[in-house]
């Protein structure tokens, strides 16, 4: 179900759909399935096509044929997703094709979604609204992130003036730090993720049982067969429809499709999960935690932050628990991810390793980026400090994952070289006095 007016707060959107395919009865089928939702659509024949038309009015969703002349459906998909116009343009991959191999190189060139021809018409429509939604959530939140930026911008001009304030409402600036750096109303966000997920995983749960059902009527059928007597001809018959059907393969396909997409409802719901962890409001009463698992919610949360910039790499040591704030924590380990990041100009690597040493944690966070020269590496911890350009940071990031750790009994070291990289190693002891 699309979301309302009232969800959004948004002007009601017809939503735009590109279908590209080289065969006009095909288009014409797509085209009206699609229609009948009130959708509006466009239809267009070739790879080349689909480029100009997607650049010059981006579609909310594309429908995209991968056996075309010229250029297909996989060269399409990638330039798409390469240019930043339109990478953030949903895909789904409609062909003939089903073998697995053809499934896996249209999720390399970076399709969302992948249907078997001919489309069953309400699959193509469900498949189609869901990609919709999650669409419209990536346009607030980037909507709600441009709103952020001047939010942000504007807050550090005035804490320039109101640097003695700053002590006093520490508390507040550090949660508001904090959801900068997540986004405007995650915790919001998250609860709306989780309606279209909590049915989406219902779904996959009753088509798993459909599928049980099905093979077994399939086995129980073909055991009927073969001993009905039925004459040769019509058991030849048989077989080439089952051959033409790809019956087999799809009885053998669909168990594991059914374990990948629940897989992938639930690393989406334990991202959801350590959303709402990361932006509830703050718990100052100290707990037990493991720190290796602070990091691994950490990098859930940032994981498409990094992936454009580096190969992340873990060498988790086996920690006791620690006496600590863990919300905290994870607003510390986030603040120097992302910082390592965009230390990396192009690509680079990110190495996250833990160990213990004299009843003591040690987090490490390094990086292949830049680096930070000597002279200013005093000056990373000081409140407003930023080597960013302006409307990039407010310069508070470091300087309260300083005072976090502090108040810990920990510390934060820092060592960089420039053009080769920084590793902060943030220490933290066990029975920590919080």
């Amino acid at each position: 179900m699309m979301m309302n007016n009232e969800t959004t707060g948004q002007k009601e959107h017809t939503p735009n759909i590109l279908i590209v395919d080289d065969k006009p009865d095909n288009l014409r089928i797509l085209c009206d399935i699609l229609i009948e939702q009130r959708w509006k659509v466009r239809p267009v024949s070739s790879g080349k096509l689909a480029l100009q038309a997607a650049l010059a009015n981006p579609p909310d969703v594309i429908l995209l044929d991968i056996m075309m002349p010229e250029m297909d459906g996989f060269q399409v998909c990638r330039h798409l997703k390469n240019s930043p116009a339109t990478h953030h343009i949903p895909i789904v991959m409609v062909t003939a094709l089903t073998d697995k191999d053809s499934k896996i190189m249209a999720l390399e060139a970076g399709a969302d979604e992948f249907l078997s021809k001919p489309v069953d018409a309400s699959e193509l429509v469900v498949r189609t609204r869901n990609l919709l939604r999650i669409k419209l959530y990536g346009d607030l939140l980037k909507q709600y992130n441009g709103s952020l930026e001047e939010q942000v911008a504007k807050r550090t001009e005035e804490l320039e003036t109101a640097y003695e304030a700053l002590k006093s409402t520490q508390s507040k600036l550090m949660q508001q730090e904090k959801m900068a750096s997540m986004g405007l109303l995650m915790a919001g966000i998250a609860h709306e993720i989780n309606n279209p997920v909590g049915f989406i995983s219902s779904n996959l749960e009753t088509l798993a049982n459909y599928g049980n059902h099905l093979t077994e009527f399939i086995s129980i059928q073909d055991s009927t067969v073969q001993t009905a007597g039925c004459a040769p001809e019509q058991l030849v018959n048989l077989q080439q429809q089952r051959d033409r059907c790809k019956v087999d393969r799809i009885l053998k396909d669909f168990p594991n499709l059914m374990q990948e997409s629940q897989e992938g409802i639930d690393r989406v719901k334990q991202i959801v999960r350590d959303m709402k962890q990361f932006s509830r409001a703050d718990d100052d009463t100290p707990k037990l935690a493991d720190i290796n698992q602070c990091l691994e919610s950490t990098l859930n949360l940032v994981r498409n932050e990094l992936k454009y910039k580096a190969t992340v790499s873990c060498d988790f040591a086996i920690l006791p628990q620690a006496i600590c704030l863990p919300h905290r924590l994870n607003q510390v380990f986030m603040n120097l991810l992302i910082n390592a990041a965009h230390a990396i100009e192009i690509e680079g690597e990110i190495k996250v390793r833990t160990w213990l040493s004299d009843n003591r944690i040690h987090a490490s966070i390094s990086d292949t980026g830049c680096g930070i020269p000597a002279e200013l590496k005093e000056r990373i911890f000081e409140p407003f400090f930023t080597t960013k350009e302006p409307g990039k940071g407010t310069g508070l990031g470091l300087s309260i994952s300083y005072d976090i750790i502090r108040k810990h009994g920990g510390e934060i070291l820092v060592e960089s070289k420039v053009g080769s990289g920084t590793t902060f190693t943030v220490t933290i002891p066990v029975n920590g006095n919080v």
